[in-house]
C-alpha cells in the first residue's frame, strides 16, 4: 500500500464505512465511538461526515461534525468538529488540510459562522493545523480525555462566510 497521491478524493460517509472509521479512530487514538454512535450521526440531518478515499477506494481518513444550532442559509448557526483523523500511513501529505477545507466549505454553505472543536493538549500536529487555519484557543478543559487522561483545548474559528 502506497500513500495516496493527489488522486485521493473526498466522499460522503454512509453506513458501509463505519468499520473503517472505527479502525482509523483506534489507529490514531481518537476517543472511541461505537458503531451505533456513528450510525446515529449518519442519520442526523445536521451531520457532516466526509471520508478521504485513496485511488484504491480505501478509506484513509475522515471528518465528523455537525451544525449545532440553526442550520439554514438564512439562520445564523455554529458547527462543531467531533473527529478528524488520517490513517497513520497517509499522514503528512496534506490530507488533514484537505478534509478540514472541505468540512469548512460545507458548514459555511449551510450557514455556520463559528466552528468549534476540542483537541488533546498534547496533539501538537493537530493544534498546529487548526491554528494555521485561524482557530484560536478559547479555554482548557482539564481531564476531558481518557486513555490517557488529558486536558482538551477548546478552539474556535470565528466568522465563516464573511
Amino acid at each position: 500500500m502506497s500513500p495516496a497521491g493527489h488522486n485521493a478524493r473526498i466522499c460522503r460517509i454512509d453506513a458501509t464505512h463505519v468499520a473503517d472509521l472505527i479502525r482509523i479512530g483506534e489507529e490514531t487514538n481518537l476517543s472511541p465511538w461505537s458503531a451505533d454512535s456513528y450510525l446515529e450521526e449518519i442519520r442526523n440531518p445536521k451531520a457532516i461526515m466526509l471520508r478521504l478515499v485513496s485511488e484504491e477506494n480505501e478509506t484513509i481518513g475522515f471528518v465528523v461534525g455537525r451544525l449545532v444550532s440553526g442550520g439554514s442559509i438564512e439562520e445564523r448557526c455554529d458547527a462543531e468538529i467531533y473527529n478528524i483523523a488520517i490513517s497513520i500511513a497517509y499522514q503528512g501529505n496534506g490530507h488533514g488540510q484537505n478534509l478540514l477545507d472541505k468540512f469548512l466549505e460545507e458548514v459555511e454553505l449551510r450557514g455556520a459562522h463559528n466552528v468549534w472543536l476540542e483537541v488533546r493538549e498534547s496533539n501538537a500536529k493537530a493544534i498546529d493545523l487548526y491554528s494555521r487555519n485561524g482557530f484560536e484557543k478559547v479555554q482548557t478543559r482539564p481531564n476531558f480525555y481518557e486513555n490517557p487522561r488529558e486536558a482538551a483545548l477548546l478552539m474556535r474559528l470565528r466568522k465563516l462566510g464573511k
